[in-house]
């Protein structure tokens, strides 16, 4: 009985001790720690502007060659002489690859001498019939065989013709491989010749809303590596895409940069609609989340009229506009929208206009 009285006192020791500690701990804590008091948070003011602005949609086109052809073979042959190099622009008419013809310059030159021995044969029979000295069965045989050999001439001369390929418009041409000596095959591609022309295509796909709106004769505008250019839509599908339900439409590029080539994605900005009256704010006031876009505007605190306070507006976003992007709904020109700062700020928050909403515009 004794032991079990002191192990209880023991403990009860021990938890006034604990209990002691935490108390002075407390007050230590409450002494070192005195309530901060709350501060305003400065940021930058901008006031609202109102603009008129058309709709604007965004798509991403691709540049497209005026003339573009691949070079290939048109029959089989071993290459005799290549007379172009990778990158070169090459003239209409000009030669730019020769096949072996060895063996149809021998079967020209034996149908040629043929030709000759048949005109010989047909104007010998010819002379007879003036003197009846020959059936006109005669003269049409000797005619059609005539006619056979330079057939056979016209023949070969075309198999030549397709072993020696020619640039059909002034073109720059690819980068190739082809080696003299090599054998091709039909169809073997030799490279791939671009036209040279002072302005290039960009086609895009227009979305649905836009394409009862945009015509041929239209401008749109153009960004690629920063710079920014105009073209004009020079032609429209004749029916929209029927999964997509886009509209496929081309755009022409006169006097393109060196720095447009051909494939080279660009990003296509087309206006449509009437002007309609918008508002402009700064787009470093534009703040999105998952569920959407919005901004904070300054807005007096009911409950203490000398102070301002932070106050969160969703928004609906149309154009961007320079440095400035358009609202369409959510905020009044009546109010001070906060440009700068609203990325230390929350919906309620003590707000004051820092230095720079005075040197700011």
């Amino acid at each position: 009985m004794k032991t079990f009285l002191g192990s209880l006192a023991v403990l009860l020791s021990l938890a006034a001790l604990a209990f002691g500690i935490y108390l002075l701990k407390f007050r230590v804590l409450a002494t070192a720690a005195p309530p901060q008091e709350v501060r305003p948070t400065p940021v930058v003011f901008s006031t609202p502007q109102a603009a008129k602005l058309r709709s604007n949609t965004t798509v991403v086109g691709t540049v497209v060659a005026p003339r573009s052809v691949q070079l290939k073979t048109e029959t089989v042959g071993t290459v005799k002489a290549i007379h172009f190099q990778s990158g070169d622009v090459v003239q209409p008419g000009q030669v730019l690859l020769e096949l072996d013809t060895s063996v149809e310059q021998a079967m020209l030159a034996s149908a040629q001498a043929a030709e000759r021995i048949a005109d010989s044969t047909f104007r010998r029979i010819k002379k007879a019939m003036e003197v009846q000295a020959l059936s006109e069965l005669d003269l049409e045989q000797t005619e059609a065989l005539l006619a056979q050999a330079k057939a056979e001439v016209a023949r070969i001369q075309a198999v030549i013709r397709r072993k020696v390929l020619v640039a059909p418009f002034q073109a720059r041409a690819g980068v190739f491989d082809i080696q003299p000596g090599q054998y091709l095959s039909e169809g073997s591609q030799i490279t791939i010749l671009q036209g040279v022309d002072q302005f290039v295509y960009v086609d895009f796909m227009m979305p649905q809303q836009v394409a009862d709106y945009l015509q041929i004769g239209d401008q749109v505008s153009l960004e690629h590596l920063g710079q920014k250019l105009v073209a004009q839509v020079v032609a429209v599908d004749a029916q929209a895409d029927r999964v997509s339900r886009s509209l496929a439409a081309r755009a022409k590029v006169m006097a393109p940069p060196p720095t447009l080539q051909i494939n080279d994605s660009v990003k296509v900005i087309a206006e449509y609609g009437d002007s309609q009256t918008t508002i402009l704010v700064p787009s470093s006031s534009l703040r999105t989340n998952p569920t959407g876009a919005f901004c904070f505007v300054a807005q007096v605190d009911p409950t203490d009229t000398s102070k301002w306070i932070a106050k969160r507006r969703e928004v609906l976003v149309g154009a961007t506009v320079g440095n400035n992007v358009s609202i369409r709904q959510g905020i009044d020109l009546s109010e001070q929208v906060i440009a700068d700062g609203s990325f230390k700020i929350n919906d309620g928050t003590w707000v004051v206009p820092s230095d720079l909403t005075k040197a700011a515009p």
